[in-house]
């Protein structure tokens, strides 16, 4: 495959953070579960290694300081240290105790930063493979292009090829000043977590929520949205009762957050690095109805899904200086203007050789200062949440709960 080209400025921002701050995780995952024989690791090194050739995102990385980093590639990266397993105690608390210590370990520092986990042991007949990786080298859409070449179907049948931006009309004056707009108002002030009674403390809490999707899917068709806007309307609910009680900063009016924003191309699906970009969506938490707050959630995200806009928010994202967006990463990150983080994505079919995956459990990232970060997808019929947390949030653990609380409640007439 051809090299990669220079790193977007999201990549050298995203590395010079993480050299900046080497005890922020910017790990990525996902765990998939399987019903089946554990295979043999040496098996499980053999399909990794077949598929090197097909993912630049696997053999290349940032290497250099700061925002002057410049891929470098490593065709054949150590499989010894990135495909390990580990034979865990039975019983499910066992396997969520192996889940939790694999969100905070450190990555492989040399070389390409990813990893791939086999877990097994918790039960007679059943495994879990765990693959992460650093979001310098994948962003949402290269990490599900990369799930489904290793563990889906055949490349050219893959959601993360179908679901990729097609080619957008020409963006007017009006979109780009639109875009902008947005941009400018996401870096706005608004010291809603900024406590300095209870300020942020950097420790995370994660954790996970499940609802139908069905009901996800349902409720917002009805209202002419999409699964990501019931999302966004639970999460709304669920924040909105939570700060009543522990956050009265956030209480009784909308709250910011930004949404993150595939711009990739068909042709550039395999790239390693970031090609996203971030919209602004007010979480309408004062709504006192389901109904209008996903009616809300439905009007705010509108502008995002049009095929014109995104042209913009590519030309913009192309055409920003990478000191220029590290300074609005910066403010975005300062404690007066942090944000909630959300994204979706929808999951087709996985397996591992003839073991189909069960069920999935995504995980992402929190950037520094920032209260909450919500990873939501869709598999199998189900749709879940994985939260992280600030830990000094005060009942911010009850939070997952009130979100599937919330979803269920869409579903309910009004």
């Amino acid at each position: 495959m051809p090299t990669p080209p220079r790193p977007t400025p999201m990549d050298l921002t995203m590395h010079s953070m993480a050299q900046a701050q080497p005890e922020l995780s910017l790990t990525v995952g996902a765990f998939l579960h399987l019903e089946g024989p554990v295979p043999p690791l040496v098996d499980l090194r053999a399909h990794i290694s077949a598929h090197l050739a097909r993912l630049p995102r696997l053999t290349h990385y940032l290497k250099g300081p700061g925002l002057r980093a410049r891929w470098a590639r490593d065709p054949d990266p150590d499989l010894q240290l990135r495909v390990r397993e580990r034979q865990i105690e039975p019983g499910e608390a066992s396997l969520d105790l192996a889940r939790q210590d694999l969100l905070a370990h450190p990555l492989p520092t040399d070389g390409p930063p990813w990893d791939l986990w086999l877990l097994h042991g918790h039960a007679p007949g059943r495994f879990t493979l765990c693959y992460r990786a650093h979001h310098t080298a994948q962003d949402g859409s290269g990490f599900l292009h990369t799930l489904y070449e290793l563990f889906g179907a055949a490349p050219a049948d893959t959601p993360a090829r179908a679901t990729s931006a097609a080619p957008a009309p020409r963006a007017r004056i009006g979109d780009y000043a639109h875009t902008l707009k947005g941009m400018v108002a996401s870096a706005a002030a608004n010291n809603l977590w900024n406590d300095p009674v209870r300020p942020l403390t950097g420790a995370r809490l994660s954790s996970w929520a499940h609802t139908p999707s069905d009901v996800m899917r349902t409720a917002a068709a009805a209202r002419g949205g999409s699964t990501n806007d019931a999302v966004l309307a639970a999460l709304a609910a669920a924040l909105g009762t939570w700060s009543i009680e522990h956050w009265p900063r956030c209480a009784g009016r909308p709250v910011p957050a930004v949404m993150m924003v595939n711009l990739r191309q068909p042709e550039e699906t395999y790239l390693p690095g970031n090609l996203f970009t971030f919209a602004p969506v007010l979480l309408p938490c004062h709504e006192a109805t389901a109904a209008a707050r996903l009616d809300s959630v439905v009007a705010a995200t509108r502008e995002s899904k049009n095929p014109a806009r995104r042209a913009a928010m590519r030309t913009i994202t192309d055409h920003t200086p990478a000191w220029a967006f590290h300074t609005l990463a910066t403010q975005l990150t300062a404690p007066a203007r942090a944000i909630i983080d959300t994204s979706y994505v929808p999951l087709g079919p996985l397996h591992y050789q003839d073991t189909p995956v069960s069920n999935v459990d995504l995980f992402t990232w929190l950037p520094c200062n920032h209260p909450i970060s919500i990873l939501t997808y869709s598999y199998n019929g189900t749709t879940s949440a994985y939260f992280v947390t600030d830990q000094a949030l005060p009942g911010i653990d009850r939070l997952p709960e009130l979100w599937a609380q919330a979803a269920t409640q869409l579903a309910t007439p009004e």
